[in-house]
């Protein structure tokens, strides 16, 4: 399937998602939305860093390799969807890259509404027998009885991609209000003499989406007085969505020097009004085929890799150390590189493509 089809397939989901998200508030980091307290208590959450205990390297990254395993293992990775470039990568770094002796089990939600579908698929991995999960939660809170489930069965479980609040699990991880400042920091960078912005904030209720926006805003408020944000429109992971917030935003502020969004795909590049589409430099996340385009195009100024196979490749890898006996870092961090037009084709910017894409 190529990357065009699963653009669609994942905008399909997201828009199926629509209601089910508004009516849930899933992945919702918690605190009285109705009351000053609790907003106080959300976004204090929201600020919480990672506590590393080994922070990786780029060229760690790129040269990372599972440990061959003591015996033979069944591994099941949980995933919260395969609708996406991001969830196809994270499944070939843990299944193409498994060593021999190692059998890769994938199952997909559908999407971050779905914590009861994953109790249901952990209660079939424990049932098959497997001796080890890697899991993307599908909510940060719902996703807590998998884990729990898991650890009375003694199958150990390796947190990937977003958190989940538990602390029996072993995490591989980027930091995402890291990520939001550092993308602050992005945009400082392209705008020297400061200007008016839009960030495109992803989904309201996403830990990852929130907290990326949480360390935009706040590294922006902290250093760099010269940066306005005068919109920062919540919308689904969809692009349809992300291009009606961004025309919705314009029209009431059209003269901006500067466009941000918490992943590319909900504002792609080449859909932009051609007043902005390559003349306003546009900062966001992800490094994939459709962005390496925008990135030669110019349509983007650079984008931060999320590293989906190195989730895949060293949550597994964290696994198989575990069932090893081995005693692996608990939480593992992994950084996010900084990728330009002149990255294309590097080594770091490569270990963010999924193998059939290289």
């Amino acid at each position: 399937m190529t990357y065009r089809n699963l653009s669609v397939l994942a905008a399909s989901l997201a828009a199926t998602l629509a209601l089910t998200v508004s009516a849930c508030g899933s992945d919702d980091d918690g605190g009285d939305e109705g009351s000053g307290g609790g907003d106080a208590d959300a976004t204090a959450q929201l600020r919480e860093t990672l506590d590393c205990d080994e922070s990786l390297t780029p060229e760690q990254v790129v040269d990372y390799e599972m440990p061959e395993p003591n015996e033979d293992y069944d591994i099941t990775l949980m995933e919260v969807s395969l609708a996406g470039y991001y969830y196809q990568a994270i499944k070939e770094g843990a299944e193409d890259l498994a060593p021999d002796g190692v059998e890769v089990t994938t199952v997909a939600s559908e999407g971050y509404v779905s914590p009861e579908q994953q109790l249901s698929q952990v209660e079939d991995a424990i049932q098959r027998g497997t001796d080890a999960i890697v899991m993307a939660p599908s909510d940060i809170e719902g996703s807590v009885p998998v884990v729990e489930m898991a650890r009375d069965a003694d199958i150990p479980v390796i947190n990937i991609s977003t958190e989940v609040n538990s602390d029996d699990v072993y995490m591989v991880m980027q930091d995402d209000y890291i990520l939001g400042q550092t993308l602050a920091d992005r945009v400082a960078e392209t705008v020297p003499e400061g200007g008016k912005g839009i960030l495109i904030a992803g989904p309201a209720n996403a830990t990852w989406s929130r907290k990326r926006t949480q360390g935009f805003t706040d590294q922006v408020e902290e250093k760099y007085p010269d940066l306005e944000v005068v919109a920062a429109p919540t919308q689904l992971v969809d692009p349809a969505e992300g291009l009606a917030s961004f025309e919705d935003a314009v029209q009431a502020n059209p003269d901006i020097d500067w466009i941000a969004s918490v992943h590319y795909f909900i504002l792609l590049p080449d859909a932009l009004p051609s007043e902005y589409r390559g003349k306003v430099p546009y900062v966001s996340f992800g490094y994939e085929p459709d962005s390496i385009t925008a990135l030669e195009a110019g349509q983007l100024d650079s984008v931060y890799g999320i590293a989906p196979v190195a989730m895949g490749e060293i949550g597994v890898g964290r696994a198989i150390e575990v069932l090893n006996g081995d005693e692996p870092s608990q939480i593992t961090c992994v950084p996010a590189s900084l990728l330009t037009e002149a990255d294309i084709g590097s080594p770091v910017a490569n270990s963010e493509l999924a193998p059939s894409s290289q």
